[in-house]
């Protein structure tokens, strides 16, 4: 039998690349979103994961599989706003989408993971490993999924379940336009296209390895955010003016 994978957020950007790449390898592809995808899926659950009850949408994915072998939480909405004038209520639907859906969608695929040693790929960002003005509440939000995806890779090490991290910087998706709050983020000339994200996250997934930034020149970023963050605040606040 074909192996399984479930993709949230499959509809479009870096969920309907993955799942075309997946498709491509010989999965069955199970997918959810709001939305219908515009290409051939074996599966689509509609679901909102912040309204619907994540142990149902596995049960009916179960029902109809039999079985769960990758689970990519890729589903996730940005927040381009200052730590002053962020809504609340726009916030706390940030982690919901970002943070706790993940985290309950996760728990309640665990036990048919555990069956098929299988794979778990939490869709982070740059933004999870350095601060960006103007994406505070972004950031935080992916801070907590990098720390999720660490700790939950040590616990479920000894059932075989490898946890792999996707450090992923800007990608051409058209992600800042359906993001929340009032600003823009500065126009950025080089993103990546998400095609090629997902052949590198399939390469990664068949290594088991433990996490990827992509594109690769991020980590120059983020070491420089880290080791000289007096230089890189002055940097980042000029791109916003």
């Amino acid at each position: 039998m074909k192996k399984v994978v479930f993709i949230t957020g499959v509809s479009k950007g870096i969920g309907k690349s993955l799942a075309l790449k997946f498709k491509r390898e010989g999965f069955f592809v199970a997918g959810l979103s709001r939305n219908k995808p515009d290409f051939d899926i074996d599966l689509f659950i509609k679901a909102d994961l912040t309204k619907d009850k994540p142990q149902d949408v596995v049960e009916k994915l179960i029902e109809k599989t039999g079985r769960l072998d990758v689970l990519i939480n890729n589903a996730g909405i940005g927040l381009y706003e200052s730590w002053e004038n962020t809504n609340e209520k726009d916030l706390r639907y940030l982690f919901e989408v970002n943070f706790f859906s993940v985290v309950s969608l996760t728990k309640a695929s665990l036990p048919y993971l555990k069956e098929t040693k299988g794979d778990i790929i939490n869709v982070s960002s740059v933004a999870g490993k350095i601060h960006v003005p103007f994406m505070g509440g972004y950031c935080s939000s992916k801070f907590a999924l990098n720390a999720f995806s660490y700790s939950l890779r040590a616990e479920l090490k000894p059932y075989g379940i490898n946890v792999l991290n996707l450090i992923v910087g800007r990608i051409n998706t058209g992600f800042s336009s359906r993001s929340l709050g009032s600003l823009k983020p500065p126009e950025t000339p080089f993103g990546a296209k998400a095609e090629d994200l997902a052949e590198k996250t399939f390469e990664a997934y068949k290594k088991r390895k433990r996490e990827i930034v992509f594109p690769w020149w991020y980590r120059i970023f983020i070491f420089i955010g880290n080791r000289f963050p007096d230089i890189y605040d002055k940097i980042s606040l000029k791109k916003w003016d």
